[in-house]
């Protein structure tokens, strides 16, 4: 079976990932995942931290000029100054919350209430609270409630089969409606939806996966239920076939994960969205698992040209961290690779 996760959660090793279409339903992902692991995740693995980390200073030095100044990036690899802190159970009780450029300007800390509330105050003077209530409905179904400041600022619910596997996630905004569900069908395929605030489908596309578990085919629907685009990819994500009607501007942002992510390899491909039908690409390779710490990244313009590229390098501790890192990117005209960011992390352990 297709496992689909959270793009904050890592890939098991024998577990190839299909990316979540759009990126605004990654929550069914990460839904999906919960129900098929025993493992319960918790807020520091999802960050990618092994081991009982307590907390972690970033600091961030930049010996040359990004060579791409000037130009829209298409690769993002570049770290920030950061600082985070751990509880004993993995749960984040001080982290940024504010930075201008370099610069660390305000921290939030977090405390946990009894009734599972989180209340955050940051060094600005601002508070927040936020919770989750959960519940399971008359029908088996499991209602997820997230409440901001004591108000309702959104609600899902996943509905099971007779099996104990996620069948159907809605999720809905603060004022009740329908924003959008993903959908197992009997046929196997997965089905994505997209809904306005009048509660019209904007974006309906489906996954298929080929007998011969080689093959992945999408497709997308407009809210006329006319076939807008279809893509076929092999299962180390070389792309098969695609179409799409030109002309065609989706209402809203098809994302970059009409991919595949495995171990030691991910690949996302893009439609313009100006109605020319054309694909872009990124590639992300790593020695490890997912995708939270590639160490090297490729981006393929809509001709199918290398046009930017990326490598890191890692230095890592005795639970597998990295305590620094440097980043490359490459200058075409020289065919040359420059460092243009060195990270350091000091990392305290329980």
């Amino acid at each position: 079976m297709t496992h689909f996760k959270s793009s904050l959660s890592r890939a098991t090793a024998d577990t190839l990932v299909l990316r979540a279409i759009p990126v605004l339903l990654l929550s069914m992902a990460a839904v999906l995942s919960e129900g098929q692991e025993s493992h319960q995740w918790t807020e520091r693995e999802n960050i990618g931290f092994k081991g009982p980390v307590r907390s972690v200073r970033t600091t961030v030095a930049k010996p040359n000029p990004d060579p791409r100044s000037g130009t829209p990036r298409k690769l993002f690899v570049e770290g920030h100054p950061d600082w985070t802190v751990f509880d004993p159970g993995g749960r984040r009780i001080e982290f940024v919350s504010g930075s201008s450029g370099d610069n660390i300007v305000a921290v939030s800390k977090c405390t946990f209430e009894a009734d599972g509330s989180k209340v955050c105050n940051d060094s600005a003077g601002l508070q927040q609270e936020s919770r989750e209530q959960r519940a399971i409905m008359p029908d088996g179904s499991r209602e997820v409630m997230h409440l901001q400041d004591s108000k309702v600022v959104g609600r899902e619910v996943n509905q099971f089969d007779e099996r104990g596997n996620l069948a159907a996630f809605r999720a809905y905004r603060n004022d009740g409606k329908l924003s959008s569900e993903g959908l197992k069908l009997p046929d196997g395929d997965e089905e994505w939806k997209i809904y306005d605030d009048s509660g019209v489908v904007v974006s309906d596309a489906r996954t298929r996966m080929s007998h011969d578990k080689n093959r992945i085919d999408r497709w997308s629907y407009d809210s006329d239920g006319h076939l807008v685009w279809s893509l076929a990819i092999s299962s180390d994500g070389n792309l098969l076939s695609n179409w799409y009607d030109n002309g065609f501007k989706p209402k809203v942002s098809s994302s970059d994960s009409l991919g595949i992510c495995g171990p030691r390899l991910c690949v996302d491909y893009k439609f313009d969205e100006e109605g020319s039908g054309r694909l872009e690409k990124v590639v992300q390779r790593t020695q490890g698992e997912g995708n939270l710490e590639p160490d090297r990244e490729e981006h393929y313009n809509f001709d199918n040209i290398l046009d930017e590229k990326a490598e890191i390098k890692y230095s890592r501790d005795a639970h597998d961290n990295w305590t620094s890192r440097s980043v490359y990117v490459w200058v075409p005209a020289s065919g040359v690779m420059i460092e243009i960011e060195r990270d350091t992390r000091t990392i305290e352990y329980y």
